[in-house]
């Protein structure tokens, strides 16, 4: 038997070389993946006998294959550590919750409200320490082994296949982000797949987020910049990678680049009175499909009623344009939203209005929604709710858009100060409109998934843990109908 890994052998070999050239090479490993594709590092297995034991042929080669991925994942965090200066590897770091898993959820219409310094609104965060270190960093990396038997999800040509990923994560902040105004924060993810059966599938994925905020005084001003490189099933995020909100507008595997500029900004007009603004612009291009653009704008006027409590009251305009036959769309909001913390247990933000869209010869009009709330009954429990409603263009039918509609809840229970128990469901309802004359698809979607999951700390640096997940879609168009199950296993390592 010849089993040939000529990547994760030379890694393994640059621990005994001394030379500075070593760790780069490691920290580059993702990006030279990404460059030279996945599928040119495969292994390969000479079994002769494998009419005789077919078990073992089977069994054999995965079994390797995820050794092998497991040295890789290793070298590439040990590079990253070797990186670092001595005079920093001791740093104690500040857990960053957008490198977990989870449900990330939606900001308000507008961003988030923020009082005068005069009435500051309470938070569910712990007291800030007054010793932080203003640079912090997290690296890691989260192995994870899945067998999905439905990796296209299709509902006409089911394939089953069990693929590893290997996820290195990068989190850097400078400044005071953990409760203050001046901060800039850097988070990356890199994904890569490697596929048993299905090696046309072995991809690259990136998740990248800058953002960065400073207090002038009255005035506050924040920028923020989001990337993320698809080419999967999967609307993945930062905090959430196993791929719980599928794309399910277009039904099957395909590659997306999404890209999202945000400015936004308070001014203090009183004690109690301040404005608030934002100006976005977000990309979604696809390598074969149908891409969008749109453009937004929003001001509001906020008035802290009490220190638990926020409310405004403002407008939203903006333009959207797609590729095809579809004219440039515009539209407006009439929104009002609350920032409440009910208790030290319970926070909630609520945005809702009304939306005025004009595209061709026609026009519509349907509200909008986004709500975020966090409720902690004991110290090591805590529940999530976030949903939003919006208008987006589709990818796969020329001419049409659909309103969105989604809500999700999160559970998640610490045990014995090591184990950690998270439940995840979801409901998105989407709805298709036709948005040019001539252009009439009767669709609609209604997704839903559930994820239940366990993970248990072994060392401070390092946790293993399960999952299963089970996402379905039932559409009026049969072609996008499909469900799915995932099990998994992931370790990984943080530091």
């Amino acid at each position: 038997m010849t089993y040939v890994t000529p990547l994760a052998r030379t890694l393994l070999q640059g621990f005994k070389c001394q030379s500075p050239f070593i760790p780069a090479l490691l920290l580059l490993s993702p990006v030279m993946l990404t460059v030279f594709r996945p599928r040119l590092f495969k292994a390969r297995f000479v079994l002769p006998g494998r009419r005789k034991c077919s078990t073992i042929a089977t069994f054999l080669p995965c079994t390797l294959r995820v050794a092998s991925n497991l040295a890789l994942a290793a070298s590439l965090f040990v590079g990253m550590l070797t990186l670092l200066p001595l005079s920093t590897r001791g740093q104690a770091t500040e857990t960053d919750t957008t490198a977990t898993s989870g449900t990330e959820p939606p900001l308000p219409v507008g961003g988030i409200s923020r009082p005068s310094r005069d009435v500051q609104v309470e938070t569910n965060a712990n007291p800030i320490n007054e010793n932080f270190r203003r640079f912090r960093y997290n690296l890691g990396v989260t192995v994870r082994e899945v067998y999905d038997d439905n990796i296209n999800i299709s509902s006409f040509q089911r394939i089953s296949d069990t693929y590893t990923v290997i996820e290195p994560a990068i989190h850097l902040g400078f400044g005071d982000s953990a409760g203050g105004f001046n901060y800039l924060t850097f988070d990356y993810i890199a994904s890569v797949y490697f596929f048993a059966e299905q090696t046309e599938r072995d991809t690259v994925e990136h998740l990248i987020r800058l953002a960065a905020q400073h207090d002038f005084g009255h005035l506050v001003l924040g920028l923020s910049q989001e990337v993320r490189i698809l080419d999967g099933t999967n609307l993945n995020t930062l905090s959430n990678t196993t791929g719980v909100q599928a794309n399910t507008d277009v039904g099957g595997p395909s590659r997306e680049n999404t890209y999202t500029t945000t400015v936004n900004a308070t001014y203090d007009l009183t004690g109690k009175l301040f404005l608030s603004g934002q100006i976005s612009y977000a990309m979604y291009d696809y390598e074969t499909l149908i891409s969008s653009r749109q453009a937004s704008a929003n001001l509001f006027i906020n008035y802290v009623y009490s220190p638990k409590l926020v409310i405004g009251l403002g407008a939203t305009g903006g333009v959207n344009s797609s590729d095809g036959p579809t004219s440039n769309e515009t539209f407006e909001q009439m929104n009002v939203r609350a920032n409440y913390i009910v208790s030290g247990k319970i926070s909630l933000s609520l945005s809702a209005g009304l939306e005025f869209r004009q595209f061709g010869d026609g026009n519509s009009i349907s509200p909008v929604y986004e709500i975020a709330g966090t409720y902690r009954p004991f110290e090591n429990t805590t529940i999530t709710i976030a949903g939003s409603r919006r208008t987006v263009s589709s990818a796969s039918l020329a001419g049409q858009d659909y309103s969105e509609t989604n809500i999700s809840l999160t559970f998640s229970q610490r045990l014995f100060s090591r184990v950690t128990f998270s439940l995840g469901v979801g409901y998105t309802n989407s709805d298709y409109l036709s948005a040019t004359t001539g252009a009439s698809t009767a669709r609609s979607d209604d997704y839903f998934y559930i994820e239940p999951s366990v993970d248990v700390d072994i060392t401070r640096y390092w946790s293993i843990g399960c999952y299963y997940l089970y996402r379905q879609d039932s559409s009026t168009l049969a072609l996008f109908s499909f469900y799915d199950n995932q099990f998994g296993v992931r370790t990984s390592l943080t530091f």
